[in-house]
Parts: structure tokens; C-alpha cells; sequence
């Protein structure tokens, strides 16, 4: 007869082996499909997805499901459903993907990594340069608070690879009107980095029709920008984002590596969105061959 220790542990293997990866999406959004697919596709065990669909009400019930059989993983898809897996699952290990700034939202932790959405700021300003060669002064809003690391080092890259920026900096979302037509005269572009406290929908809305007037691009961080207005992001490419997690489940799962101590990868791979209806708006001439550099092509603006 097997010792008892020995056959407990057999026995909580087999469960553990049967037990359900649970893939947890904040949204039913088109964006959050492909990371799902792959990571279903490359992890080799079984899973269950469970949508939040944005519902507070719904995320709690799924949390209630969750602890009465705890998976063994969390894999995570958009921020609501990464905040929700770290802070009612903490005993979970949680890996999470498509979540701009994690820190802001206190997705960390001994139980947690990712997938980082942070594209090197060079990567971004040279396909701008692609598709707007001209532009050669670039106008950057931003928060007085903004202390934030990527930002010193995106506004550095941007003078090492010869442009000029001129960055005003505001107390909050009030002021940032008057601090773009003070300087909208002396840009050729808006680049709009991360920065929540001036960057509000009704903010963005207000410069993308007034950039529009102007005829000055705005260079996005996100896809989301670019669908409403702005010309041009580089983002990660979501597919290559869900064989990373996978990637990062099978070393917690299968190798024993606390989440906590994996530091997040940065983008396995980016690809290029442009929106064309502004590029024409704009009147931007573009050869059609450069066309090809962009990975998607929005055709109709949001919001407008």
C-alpha cells in the first residue's frame, strides 16, 4: 500500500491536472477575442472563460463560482477582469494580458504577471515618420503629476531621433484647452502619451475636432484613439499577447515559478493602425505602397 502522504499527493496532482484554467475578459469586446484563441490554442489544458461583460454584479457571481472550486490559474483579459482576479482571488496565480498601466489599477503582487502593452516609444516615431515625414515638431500635453518613467524616456527618444517637443504641462483637464492653442501654432503633430488626468473623453474629443481644423495628425498610444480620430498608434499585437500568457501559465503551472518574480514581457510583436478617413481628412498624401506597412486600416472614424 502507497504511504498515505504519498497517495494524497497523487491524488491532489489529478486534480489539480483536471482542474480548469478559468480565462476571465472584462468585456465582450472584438480586441479581447484573438488573445483568448490563442491562449486556449497553446496552453494544452482544459479551460473555461467567464465574461464580466463590464457588470460589477456579474464579475461577483463569477468570483463566487470560482471560490467554491479554485482554479489553478487566472488568466486574465482587460483590466476590470485583472483587477477583479488580484483582489478577489488572491490566492490564485493570475496572469493578465491587454492591460495598459497595471500599476495604476494595483494589479501586482506575489501571485501576479503579464504581458506588458508598453511599445518603446521609438517603435511608434518611426512609423509616424513613415507616414508623415514632414512632421518635425511634435506638441505633448501633460499632467504637472505626471511623473511616469515611460513618459521622460518616450519624450528622450523623440529628441534622439530628431524631433523637437514642446511639452505643456497643466494642473488638470481645464486648462489643457488653452495650453494647446498656445502652442498649436508652433507643432506639426500632437503625440498624445498616456496621461489620464488631462486626457479625458470629452478632452480628446475637443482636440480630435480641433486638430482636425488645424490640420495637425495626432499620434495615439492606443487603437481606441485611433478608431476616434487620431491617425496613428502602434500597439502590441493582441494574438502574439495570448501565446505569451500561455507561455507564462506553463512556467508557473509546469516549471513552479512564482508570478510575482517573472518581470512581464514586453510585446512579442506590434503592429502599425492607421486611420485612413483622417490621413485623407488631413490631407496627407500618402504613396498607396506605404499602405502596406499598416497592419490595419480603419476605414470609418468613431465618434464623428
Amino acid at each position: 500500500m502507497l504511504p498515505f502522504t504519498l497517495l494524497m499527493s497523487l491524488l491532489l496532482g489529478q486534480a489539480f491536472a483536471r482542474a480548469d484554467i478559468a480565462i476571465l475578459v472584462s468585456d465582450p469586446l472584438e480586441a479581447y477575442e484573438a488573445p483568448v484563441a490563442q491562449f486556449q490554442d497553446a496552453i494544452g489544458r482544459s479551460t473555461t472563460v467567464f465574461q464580466i461583460d463590464g457588470s460589477r454584479a456579474r464579475a461577483d457571481s463569477i468570483v463566487k463560482q470560482l471560490r467554491a472550486d479554485l482554479p489553478p490559474l487566472v488568466f486574465a483579459v482587460g483590466a476590470k477582469a485583472a483587477y477583479i482576479a488580484v483582489n478577489e482571488l488572491p490566492e490564485v496565480p493570475v496572469v493578465y494580458a491587454l492591460v495598459l498601466e497595471p500599476g495604476k489599477y494595483g494589479i501586482s503582487g506575489t501571485q501576479v504577471t503579464g504581458v506588458s502593452m508598453e511599445v518603446p516609444a521609438e517603435a511608434t516615431l518611426s512609423q509616424f515618420q513613415l507616414f508623415a515625414p514632414a512632421v518635425k515638431r511634435l506638441g505633448v500635453l501633460l499632467s504637472t503629476s505626471n511623473k511616469s518613467p515611460q513618459v521622460t524616456e518616450a519624450l528622450a527618444s523623440a529628441r534622439r531621433l530628431g524631433f523637437e517637443t514642446s511639452v505643456q504641462r497643466v494642473t488638470n483637464a481645464r486648462d489643457l484647452r488653452a495650453a494647446w492653442q498656445r502652442t498649436a501654432g508652433n507643432v506639426d503633430a500632437l503625440w498624445l502619451l498616456p496621461d489620464p488626468v488631462v486626457m479625458t473623453p470629452d478632452v480628446f474629443r475637443w482636440l480630435r475636432n480641433d486638430t482636425m481644423r488645424r490640420r495637425v495628425p495626432m499620434l495615439a498610444s492606443t487603437e481606441n484613439l485611433v478608431r476616434a480620430g487620431a491617425l496613428l498608434c502602434v500597439a502590441p499585437d493582441r494574438q502574439v499577447a495570448g501565446q505569451q500568457a500561455s507561455d507564462l501559465a506553463r512556467r508557473i503551472l509546469e516549471g513552479g515559478e512564482l508570478p510575482g518574480t517573472i518581470e512581464p514581457p514586453a510585446p512579442g510583436s506590434m503592429r502599425v493602425v492607421l486611420n485612413r478617413d483622417t490621413l485623407d481628412s488631413m490631407g496627407i498624401a500618402v504613396d498607396e505602397i506605404m499602405l502596406d506597412f499598416a497592419d490595419e486600416v480603419v476605414r470609418e472614424t468613431e465618434g464623428r
